[in-house]
């Protein structure tokens, strides 16, 4: 039984292929040759290289996975950012921006769906595709675009007990955020935006994660689970 963590060399995707290396058998995917060779080293577990751009196709994919070899879980932390006024984007970074995002969950939960009954796949969305913000028109769309991915798959597959959600956090600190928090006077204002006024680290994504793979949310799918600090829903000043 082997759980998949795609998109396992970012920060996120690090810390969530660490906590389930501690009691688990798992499989990275990743684009990073050097680091994710190391982090099978590390967790003593087995990897595949993917390229977003140039993919095989989706029955040659799975078989990156011995076939006898059950498949629980798939968290999908591929991802990226871009924050630009909607006149000043041009076609191909929209193209980047849904390749990346939402053709990534698309790849991955069609290549494995049907080896994951009785099991758990999770994919990120955004605050951003539940409150409009500006110039996140690029990101907004992608994010959206999963939200809704995520509730159609999983009634699609409801009938393999195959439960599919969606986790919505707001900026943390990442890779991807370097840029919009590169300064304190960044970092004051984001987290100023936000009900409860912080940067989202990893350690509060962690225990969601924990959740919906575990059997103890059997009865959660085509939800998305918003962990933003409450910027989506409540406004308290």
């Amino acid at each position: 039984m082997v759980y998949i963590v795609a998109g396992a060399t970012g920060v996120l995707g690090s810390a969530i292929a660490e906590d389930l290396s501690k009691n688990n058998k798992i499989f990275l995917i990743g684009r990073d040759k050097e680091k994710i060779e190391s982090m099978s080293n590390k967790y003593n577990c087995s990897y595949a290289l993917l390229d977003l751009n140039n993919p095989i196709p989706q029955r040659e994919f799975k078989n990156v996975i011995n076939s006898e070899i059950e498949i629980k879980g798939l968290v999908n932390c591929i991802g990226s950012v871009l924050i630009k006024p909607l006149h000043g984007t041009s076609i191909d970074e929209f193209y980047k921006i849904i390749n990346t995002n939402l053709f990534s969950s698309y790849y991955l939960l069609s290549t494995f769906a049907k080896r994951m009954k009785n099991g758990s796949a999770i994919f990120f969305s955004s605050v951003a595709a539940s409150l409009g913000l500006s110039n996140h028109e690029l990101i907004s769309a992608a994010k959206s675009g999963i939200e809704g991915f995520v509730r159609s798959s999983a009634a699609s597959y409801s009938k393999d007990n195959l439960r599919i959600n969606a986790i919505a956090p707001s900026i943390m600190k990442s890779n991807m955020s370097n840029k919009i928090l590169s300064s304190e006077q960044a970092v004051e204002i984001s987290k100023s935006m936000h009900p409860i006024p912080k940067i989202g680290t990893y350690n509060d994504i962690l225990p969601v994660v924990r959740l919906l793979l575990s059997d103890e949310s059997e009865w959660i799918t085509g939800q998305t689970i918003n962990i933003d600090g409450g910027l989506s829903k409540i406004k308290p000043r």
